[in-house]
């Protein structure tokens, strides 16, 4: 009897091991394989600078979440600073995430075979496009939970689930403000039609997003209070500049239906066939209500997340919505009519998009900028650093020559090593400060102009350049070095020229003399 238990648990158990494992372990193959400077190494800066005791929004600008800054560092903390630290952090959410699509596809009526067919497919195409942590994968992570968590209650008829629907909005919102923003939004309207079709439901659902949403304001007191962030700081540059960004792009957006269909034709196929669904099923709506209120909450997933894709200006990262819709229809046609031809020839569309993203995103390493470099050139960057063992050293900077840029790089951590001012650190390669052991005291976590930070036709610009000033001020800074290889620097963009003196120390290093009886300074 034991025997026959322990053997149902492992047959239970085992897809679900399958699907952690490879998800795990093709993000850690791939997050090996080149990089991007600012864009992969931003957040290993972040995770650094937390476990040294600085404080986001206070002790650095910042537009993005400061929950990734805490997470690294928690696994820094507990694993090494490492690259591959850093890298086992992204593996094991892009594991969390095949285990959720596991779940939720077995509940929603397929079999464990293609419950763990899909899965994979999602976190082959979620996290190892990028392969590090990245604000934008987190936020979506933590939205496509809550969205999860939805579906589970309304396919159970069990509001509980919806207790964890805002919570995981918040852990979202704290990783970036979109999409969370968007998700927070269509969820609501989500909720209260689930309020209206499920009439009988509403005192517990009205009761669990209550909960939910207390817990989640508890939450976010407890995080703001124990890390100790300013909430001025925190509401300016968060949710007020950062806003203004995202308005500015949205009111500038140019809507073009022809270039949603041409990148996202795939996509915009499962969409189709999800519609096709909902007409099918209007026929009989009261039996089928609730089938419904799942198909139109994927297909606000699917909208939303291809609306924030346009306005981020990042490259594509959400192609691992092709295998959940398509794993969505294949549900609901087993549930409805059981169509093999059907449900064979939407698995062939699946496979093949997969493949052709796979390739162009994992393979080429569109994501970071590769997709037109010889990755094959790559070195190990162990001979940078013992920190970046394992990782295939190769940027878009010098793609025909990743030892020149190793070279340059060794040059300016023997210049910052021997170099004892008190001085601040700008640069795209944000390992630097853990490899050298030293802090930046960068007054930005990201150094994109306009978008990081407000520049002087901005009307956020003076509270910038006096955060800016207060921090050299405040930290006695004398000398700013840039790792840049133009004659134009951030600093340049924020201080008066008689406020700097610059010199060119070595072809990726300029170093900056502040003269602080300029006015700037007064």
């Amino acid at each position: 009897m034991l025997q026959k238990k322990l053997t149902q648990i492992f047959k239970n158990l085992f897809p679900v091991f399958l699907v952690a494992i490879f998800a795990f372990l093709v993000n850690y193959h791939y997050g090996f394989i080149g990089l991007m400077p600012m864009d992969n190494t931003v957040l290993y800066n972040g995770g650094y600078r937390i476990l040294n005791g600085y404080i986001p929004f206070t002790d650095y600008w910042l537009v993005t979440g400061p929950l990734l800054d805490y997470l690294n560092a928690i696994f820094f903390y507990l694993l090494g600073t490492s690259w591959k630290t850093f890298i086992i952090h992204s593996s094991i959410f892009n594991a969390l995430l095949g285990i959720a699509s596991y779940f939720l596809f077995t509940e929603l009526g397929l079999s464990k075979k293609f419950s763990t067919f899909y899965s994979i497919l999602i976190s082959l195409l979620f996290y190892p496009v990028v392969g590090t942590p990245f604000v934008d994968h987190h936020s979506t992570f933590f939205m496509l939970i809550a969205f999860y968590f939805f579906i589970f209650s309304v396919n159970k008829k069990n509001s509980f689930f919806i207790l964890f629907v805002p919570i995981f909005f918040c852990f979202s919102f704290l990783s970036k403000q979109t999409p969370a923003a968007y998700g927070l939004l269509t969820m609501s309207i989500l909720v209260i039609f689930n309020c209206f079709l499920n009439k009988e439901r509403f005192k517990s659902i009205c009761y669990y997003i209550f909960l939910g949403t207390t817990i989640s304001i508890l939450f976010l007191i407890l995080f703001l209070f124990s890390t100790k962030i300013n909430l001025t700081n925190f509401i300016e540059q968060y949710i007020i500049y950062a806003g203004s960004i995202g308005e500015y792009r949205f009111l500038n957006y140019e809507f073009k239906i022809i270039d949603i269909i041409k990148n996202y034709k795939f996509v915009n196929f499962f969409i189709l066939m999800l519609i096709f669904i909902v007409f099918l099923n209007c026929k009989n709506f009261t039996a089928k209500k609730n089938d419904i209120l799942i198909i139109f909450a994927t297909l606000s997933l699917s909208c939303l997340l291809i609306f924030h894709q346009f306005l981020t200006l990042n490259q594509n990262f959400v192609f691992f919505l092709i295998p959940f819709l398509c794993a969505i229809s294949h549900s609901f046609f087993v549930k409805s009519y059981n169509n093999k031809i059907i449900t064979g020839f939407l698995i062939i569309m699946c496979l093949a998009a997969v493949f052709k993203y796979h390739i162009r995103f994992n393979e080429e390493r569109k994501f970071n900028e590769l997709s037109n470099v010889d990755i094959s050139k790559a070195i190990n960057a162990e001979v940078l650093s013992k920190q970046l063992k394992g990782l295939k050293w190769i940027t878009y900077r010098y793609p025909n020559d990743p030892n020149q840029e190793i070279q340059n790089l060794k040059e300016i951590i023997e210049i910052l090593k021997k170099d004892k001012s008190k001085k601040m650190l700008i640069t795209d390669y944000q390992f630097l400060p853990a490899i050298i052991g030293i802090y930046d005291y960068s007054p930005n976590q990201w150094h994109h102009p306009t978008v990081s930070f407000p520049l002087k036709e901005n009307i956020y610009f003076k509270n910038y350049k006096k955060f800016f000033v207060n921090n050299i001020k405040k930290n006695e800074i004398e000398f700013i070095f840039e790792t840049i290889e133009k004659n134009e620097t951030i600093t340049e963009l924020i201080l008066s020229s008689n406020c700097i003196k610059k010199e060119r120390l070595k072809n990726m290093l300029m170093k900056i003399k502040l003269i602080k009886n300029c006015k700037d300074f007064s």
